[in-house]
C-alpha cells in the first residue's frame, strides 16, 4: 500500500509517500504510475513556479517535499496534489491512503 502522509503548518509543508500500491507488476501498475506522476509534477511545479526553499527525495517506495515558509501558490500546488491523490485512494482505497493534517 502507498501511504501519502502531508503536514500542514504556517512556517512549513511536509509530504511523505511510502510504500508500493502492488495493484500489478512493476511496470504496469497504473495506480503506482498516477501516485508517482502527481508527485514528480509537484516537485517540478514547485521548482519552477515558485521561489519557496524546497527539500526534495524521490525514492522508489519512500519520497519526501518539505518546503519551508510556504507562500501561496506553493499551497495551492500541494492542495491539487492532495485531491489528486485522495481521488485516486477513492478509486484504489485498498492500495493507497492519503492522511492530512493542518496547524493553523
Amino acid at each position: 500500500m502507498i501511504k501519502i502522509k502531508i503536514e500542514e503548518t504556517n512556517e512549513h509543508i511536509h509530504i511523505e509517500v511510502k510504500g508500493h500500491a502492488n495493484y500489478n507488476i512493476v511496470g504496469q501498475d497504473i495506480v503506482c504510475s498516477a501516485i508517482s506522476a502527481l508527485l514528480q509534477t509537484l516537485c517540478y511545479s514547485l521548482e519552477e513556479l515558485t521561489i519557496d526553499k524546497v527539500n526534495v527525495s524521490l525514492e522508489s517506495g519512500n519520497s519526501f517535499v518539505s518546503i519551508y515558509k510556504p507562500h501561496c501558490k506553493s499551497r495551492t500546488l500541494v492542495g491539487s496534489f492532495f485531491i489528486g491523490c485522495r481521488e485516486i485512494a477513492n478509486l484504489y482505497s485498498d492500495y493507497v491512503e492519503v492522511v492530512k493534517t493542518k496547524d493553523e
